[in-house]
């Protein structure tokens, strides 16, 4: 089958999603940035009055104490699951385990949590870490989508395109080995990491293993296909 309409749809999507990621990572950078700069100043007021008002160290060391933190965060993040920081538990201070907000007159709203108890205080501490964790978990993003632009950029657009081609012309799966077969020209251990960086080319483990296509490449394909069959404009 003809893989030139494929290739030149795969063309024109790779640099629309280069575009969508780069744009992505430089707004996501830009946002984690400014979010450093708040936990830095946070960092900051925290050692001004825990080390400058308590323990008499002098102004200089809190700047610096601050600066010292933020690595330690990325470090942090980087070894912390999300997923530990989102559970959250508490102790409730009556015989009754649900945990219930009421408002007091002239005091406000209170609840029955125990805010001394063990897990609640080790609730609290999770809190205020994934805060913290915030800016490197926003840059982190960030140079994920600019490692994602680069992988696209390399994409060997000839033999993904024939791949592309063969799906499409084949309308439905194909395993790895029947790919292979049809296009012995590609390296299978260079293309098919490639075309696991492409949105819509879908990796079925099911025996046999193997790719198909969404719905959505299929119809767009399908278009670039007609294209090529509209007589040229005179």
């Amino acid at each position: 089958m003809n893989q030139a309409p494929a290739t030149k749809w795969l063309r024109k999507s790779l640099r629309n999603q280069i575009i969508l990621n780069a744009t992505g990572s430089l707004a996501m950078l830009l946002a984690g940035i400014g979010i450093l700069v708040v936990t830095w100043g946070f960092v900051y007021i925290v050692s001004l009055f825990a080390l400058g008002s308590w323990l008499g160290f002098h102004h200089w060391a809190h700047p610096v104490v601050a600066f010292v933190f933020i690595p330690l965060f990325f470090w942090g993040n980087a070894r912390t699951s999300r997923e530990y920081l989102s559970e959250y538990s508490v102790t409730t201070g009556t015989s009754s385990d649900t945990v219930v907000n009421f408002h007091l007159p002239g005091v406000g709203m209170a609840s029955n949590v125990n805010p001394l108890a063990p897990d609640t205080i080790h609730t609290g501490a999770k809190m205020i870490t994934d805060v913290l964790y915030s800016g490197p978990r926003v840059v982190t993003t960030a140079f994920r989508l600019l490692g994602k632009c680069l992988r696209l950029r390399r994409v060997d657009l000839e033999a993904c395109g024939a791949v592309l081609a063969a799906l499409f012309g084949a309308g439905r799966k194909l395993s790895f080995q029947e790919i292979v077969d049809a296009l012995p020209g590609i390296n299978p251990v260079i293309i098919f990491p490639q075309l696991h960086e492409l949105e819509g080319v879908i990796f079925l483990s099911a025996d046999p293993a193997g790719l198909t296509l969404s719905k959505e490449i299929r119809e767009e394909l399908h278009r670039s296909y007609l294209e090529t069959l509209k007589p040229p404009a005179v």
